[in-house]
């Protein structure tokens, strides 16, 4: 049995390893003789860490959390705890005789670059373009010494891996001019993949859950659930609902989030009454997501963005939901080329506004096709096959 390492690094407000990676991890286990092995790096609390631990270990996942230092400052407690992992790390893959490990993103593959890995074959999640997005979104300056060294690491894992996984074509292309086309093959686009019997519409709970939030069974709710912040494209949605609502002023919308403070003082006087802030579990997500009539996935069509694959389009598309969606994002504009209840949303169009807001009020689609899109782009079975194809090029 293939024994493989995934190694992340994230904050405590994440849901990515419960929400995301262990689902996949189980559902490839479930046809490939493949012992998986997760160690999270993460500052989150141990209430968090153990809710993880126990899905891990209902799936047959072995995992650990280990402690991100954050004092007395944060880059030091970080680059400690680099030094630290990196001997945990080597221990951890000599003890249980690691076949493949698999860093996510650029401060695992730190790590994994001072690594001695005899018969240890490295598959690297890439993820998106991790250090892009702290360029456009963070401050992050590409003269700064920090983004030069973290740059250097990161083409150092993307030349010595044996598999590079990405969320998108337009990743592939960019890293290939970083380190030359001659690297083509070992890359693999993987897609973020959710359970269909958990994101699957709730008919039944629609009228529950608007009863609970108080809306109205006839008013029209727009949602958004996912994190919030520059890149989330707040102004564009407040913009396109706040135009929808002097149409229409029974209109909700309803944003869940794990950061519900970050739109605290940016919900205008005259909208205190029609915008619902929530912040719900990972597993009452479907149930809210049930009460709505159409959904937001827009972020800001920065550089970076390019390398990503927005994972509340799968859950919208899932859920049979009409969805706005930001063109320029990973490869959106392929996947919903062809997908009626869809709109994207052009940034740099000066009537993107007007035509989103037109989108809506002219709602037509069937939620049985989108369900079909999102199973066919975002399924855990697609995203498992995604997965093994990486896995079969070592």
């Amino acid at each position: 049995m293939q024994k493989i390492l995934f190694i992340t690094w994230d904050g405590p407000q994440t849901s990515y390893m419960e929400g995301l990676f262990l689902p996949i991890f189980n559902a490839i286990k479930k046809t490939d003789a493949i012992d998986f092995h997760v160690i999270q790096f993460t500052w989150a609390d141990q209430s968090k860490t153990d809710s993880i631990r126990k899905i891990a270990d209902s799936f047959g996942i072995h995992y650990a959390a280990y402690k991100i230092q954050r004092k007395p400052i944060a880059l030091l407690g970080s680059l400690f705890t680099l030094f630290q992992g990196k001997s945990f790390l080597q221990q951890y893959i000599d003890q249980h005789k690691i076949d493949v490990v698999m860093p996510r993103s650029t401060m695992p593959a730190v790590m994994v670059n001072r690594l001695r890995l005899k018969n240890t074959k490295i598959i690297f999640d890439a993820d998106g373009l991790p250090l892009e997005e702290r360029v456009d979104f963070s401050g992050l300056s590409k003269a700064s010494k920090q983004y030069q060294w973290l740059k250097k690491e990161e083409t150092r894992l993307l030349i010595k891996a044996d598999g590079v996984l990405t969320r998108s074509q337009k990743a592939i292309a960019i890293h290939l001019k970083t380190i030359g086309n001659q690297f083509h093959d070992k890359f693999t686009v993987v897609f973020n993949g959710r359970n269909p019997e958990f994101f699957q519409p709730y008919a039944s709970q629609k009228t529950a859950v608007r009863k609970m939030l108080g809306i109205p069974e006839d008013d029209f709710v727009f949602v958004y659930c996912g994190s919030l912040g520059p890149q989330y494209g707040w102004e564009e949605m407040l913009t396109i609902f706040k135009s929808y609502h002097t149409i229409k002023s029974t209109a909700r919308f309803l944003i869940v989030s794990g950061n519900p403070e970050f739109v605290k003082d940016k919900i205008p006087e005259e909208l205190q009454n029609s915008i619902i802030v929530k912040s719900v579990p990972f597993a009452e997500v479907p149930k809210f997501l049930s009460a709505a009539d159409v959904a937001f996935a827009i972020r800001k069509p920065t550089f970076s963005m390019q390398g990503v694959a927005p994972i509340k389009l799968g859950e919208y598309l899932l859920m049979g939901l009409p969805t706005i969606a930001s063109a320029g994002i990973g490869d959106t504009e392929t996947l919903l080329e062809n997908v009626p209840g869809t709109f994207l949303f052009e940034h740099n169009d000066a009537q993107a506004i007007e035509k989103a807001v037109t989108f809506v009020a002219n709602l037509k689609y069937d939620p049985l096709l989108l369900r079909e899109a999102g199973e066919k782009y975002f399924s855990l079975k697609k995203s498992a096959e995604s997965y093994r194809k990486a896995f079969q090029k070592l």
